[in-house]
């Protein structure tokens, strides 16, 4: 089993986005998927069943149940999301509560609460994708103790792609505290607009400074990822054959090739320097 967080400081960069369409490569292509929406805003959870039904949900049957000490067992949390093989632990505002910065100075269980729970899960799935908030608080750093690695989407300028340091930094002191083996499996540009040569140049300063840690596949902008919400879901369904949803297979067979090498560069970041 594999458990990738998806992270990045900045809001509106494609962390919710990925885990969604990716959830339906994986489904595609007959693999056992589990979702966590550790985003208090819900929008991987809301991506599924609507806006208010996600708000329906109870809070002891949502990711606040795992911070809140309940110690839930999976099928109390883990929700079909009525994609084949794509299982969800709903997202809640309710986990704002526990969200808190310095997340290092929190209890042992609070920082180790997911690990946990998906140590409850193993063997029922082949990936699990962790969508995380828009900050490096306790969600987060939870999200990052349960990972086996982590994928920073970003888009290609400036606001997108802030605080890129700020996450290895935190990749690496919880390589250095609750999890020594989580590293970086690479920067995600995302949003890419082809014909905007900033972005060109923006990918290509990326690709200058952190070498093959950038992945190769990029996610284009487009209107099928938006649209196919309207039917609730992932992209590979809604237009098999459009460019976003082959876009998404391409990310998804490299995600596999740089899961296969590991991490190469040996580092609590993962990437080259």
């Amino acid at each position: 089993m594999h458990t990738i967080a998806f992270l990045n400081q900045k809001g509106g960069v494609g962390k919710t986005s990925t885990c969604y369409h990716l959830s339906g490569v994986y489904s595609l292509t007959g693999r056992r998927t589990l979702l966590l929406d550790l985003d208090p805003q819900s929008s991987l959870t809301q991506g599924f069943f609507g806006p208010a039904a996600a708000r329906a949900i109870a809070p002891g049957n949502t990711v606040a149940a795992l911070f809140a000490g309940d110690r839930p067992f999976p099928e109390e949390v883990v929700q079909p999301t009525g994609v084949a093989g794509v299982d969800i632990v709903p997202g809640s505002r309710h986990a704002t509560d526990y969200n808190v910065p310095r997340p290092w100075a929190s209890s042992a269980d609070l920082q180790t609460c997911v690990r946990d729970f998906l140590g409850e899960t193993s063997g029922q799935y082949d990936m699990v994708l962790i969508d995380c908030p828009p900050n490096l608080h306790l969600c987060s750093w939870a999200a990052m103790v349960a990972a086996g690695s982590v994928v920073v989407p970003l888009q290609p300028e400036d606001f997108g792609a802030q605080g890129l340091v700020d996450v290895q930094e935190s990749v690496g002191r919880v390589r250095a505290a609750a999890n020594p083996g989580v590293y970086v499996l690479g920067f995600l540009p995302t949003m890419v607009n082809a014909r905007l040569a900033v972005h060109q140049q923006y990918v290509e300063m990326l690709r200058t400074i952190y070498g093959d840690a950038v992945f190769s596949g990029l996610v284009p902008i487009s209107a099928d990822f938006k649209e196919s919400l309207t039917g609730r879901k992932p992209v590979g369904f809604y237009k098999p054959r459009g460019a976003a949803a082959k876009a998404m297979k391409a990310v998804a067979a490299e995600i596999d090739a740089r899961l296969a090498r590991g991490n190469v560069a040996g580092s609590g970041e993962g990437v080259a320097a």
